[in-house]
């Protein structure tokens, strides 16, 4: 087929070149002249750096709607978990080693450490209730945080100690955390639920320090009130933190808790008046809001809902 083809191209009548450009195409040939073709002025030429700003700009296309997914999904996971590890995204808390089994994804940049600074002594009263349908308010009981110092093997340190009453801190309930002055290292942690005592001395090495990861989950203890006195939040604060949950009792699961802040309200309660940043809390299928001072960092007000129809709160009732 193809010699067919050949021939009957040949077969085909060719207009014979004149004189003059038959003499134009040997001296061309002789002078070793070579014919350029021009160039399509509408076909593109990708360079490198259009290349990279190609691709930037789809990286953050996809951050920006993961960001958005998981605002809208709890099921989605965020643009943060999702880079974790990469170049694109590092995290400061990667250490915190999430298996697993993990109750839930954290949806923003991991908390870790908290800065070493000094803590404000003092202590301040709580009251506790629940409210239902908006109508019916039951005591809950009185909740006494303080921050006093201390010394512990001769080391000059800070007791952070929460113990109440109610109905969410049995008979005999205390917990208390014991960090270095100067660094926040962890030196002791005690806890006391009813009649089952915990905690111990912390190992020298390697060294702990005071971190989001020992917040407290059911906000009965005293840690998260703390941490929030030594972070300084803004209209755009926010982080996630997994801290260690009980599921069964010889079972320890990593819970993620997600925190950011939702807005401003000035507060008036029986301690004073304060101006609160109001910080979302959520974790697990519940959202609690805790309300922090924007002076002091002093949680003043806490507010978790109790299924659909209560709030469980803790108010400021004094402070000294």
């Amino acid at each position: 087929m193809t010699s067919d083809l050949r021939m009957k191209l040949k077969e085909l009548p060719a207009p014979e070149p004149s004189a003059e450009l038959r003499d134009r195409i040997r001296a061309s040939r002789v002078a070793g002249e070579r014919v350029v073709f021009p160039a399509d002025a509408k076909r593109s030429r990708v360079t490198i750096p259009r290349a990279a700003a190609a691709v930037i700009a789809f990286l953050a296309l996809t951050s920006a709607l993961y960001a958005w997914l998981a605002g809208r999904d709890r099921d989605v996971p965020s643009a943060a978990s999702f880079f974790a590890g990469s170049l694109l995204w590092p995290t400061p808390a990667l250490s915190q080693e999430v298996g697993a089994d993990t109750v839930g994804r954290a949806r923003y940049p991991l908390l870790d450490r908290v800065p070493a600074r000094a803590l404000p002594t003092g202590s301040w009263s709580y009251r506790a209730t629940l409210t239902t349908d908006g109508l019916v308010t039951t005591e809950q009981g009185q909740r006494r945080f303080s921050i006093a110092q201390t010394t512990m093997h001769g080391v000059p340190a800070v007791a952070i100690v929460t113990n109440g009453t109610g109905r969410y801190a049995p008979e005999g309930f205390a917990d208390s955390l014991v960090v270095s002055r100067d660094s926040l290292r962890l030196l002791r942690r005690s806890k006391r639920y009813g009649k089952y005592p915990g905690g111990g001395d912390f190992p020298a090495t390697p060294p702990r320090y005071l971190s989001w990861r020992d917040a407290d989950i059911n906000w009965v203890g005293s840690v998260y009130r703390a941490l929030f006195q030594l972070t300084p939040l803004t209209s755009s604060w926010r982080g996630s933190v997994y801290v260690p949950w009980i599921r069964y009792r010889d079972r320890v699961s990593a819970l993620a808790i997600d925190l950011r802040v939702t807005g401003s309200e000035r507060l008036t309660l029986p301690a004073g008046s304060y101006d609160t940043w109001v910080v979302s809390v959520r974790f697990r299928d519940r959202e609690a809001r805790v309300y922090v001072d924007k002076a002091s960092g002093l949680v003043v007000k806490i507010a978790m809902p109790m299924g659909d129809d209560a709030v469980w709160e803790q108010v400021l009732t004094n402070a000294s």
